[in-house]
């Protein structure tokens, strides 16, 4: 299992790291629920129109959920939430949802371990190297 990887010079003028090259991963593409369910679930004799009811049912629990304030947690996959953006007031008493809640959005925390060293290793990218993008080695 690899990532592909190029390099991006930073060009952003105000940063320390300006005129520095860093890794970038490179997407290999699109992977739609079809092409897991053909992968993953129908090598193990599941009926294709069960599965994908199971997983529109999930998507729709999941936002009932989400929607009612609660963090799911997927056990091996992660934790999802909704998180507000906002603006800030400088008291309490101004503070208005209407007015200043900029937007929700669904924050993920992919599932992990801590390590001796007490870094997280996230499940999904156990064991993933990095190899160059054909074409961008240096």
């Amino acid at each position: 299992m690899a990532i592909h990887i190029r390099l991006i010079k930073n060009n952003i003028k105000s940063s320390s790291s300006y005129g520095k090259y860093f890794a970038k991963s490179v997407s290999q593409g699109d992977v739609t629920l079809r092409d897991l369910l053909s992968e993953a679930l129908m090598a193990r004799g599941y009926d294709r129109a069960a599965v994908v009811t199971v997983v529109t049912d999930l998507e729709h629990a999941l936002k009932v959920k989400l929607s009612d304030g609660y963090t799911v947690v997927l056990p091996g996959i992660g934790r999802f939430s909704l998180r507000v953006e906002s603006e800030g007031v400088s008291e309490p008493k101004e503070f208005s949802l209407r007015r200043h809640i900029k937007r929700i959005v669904c924050g993920f925390l992919p599932a992990g371990r801590r390590t001796f060293g007490h870094n997280i290793v996230y499940n999904f990218c156990e064991g993933v190297n990095a190899v160059w993008q054909k074409g961008c080695k240096p």
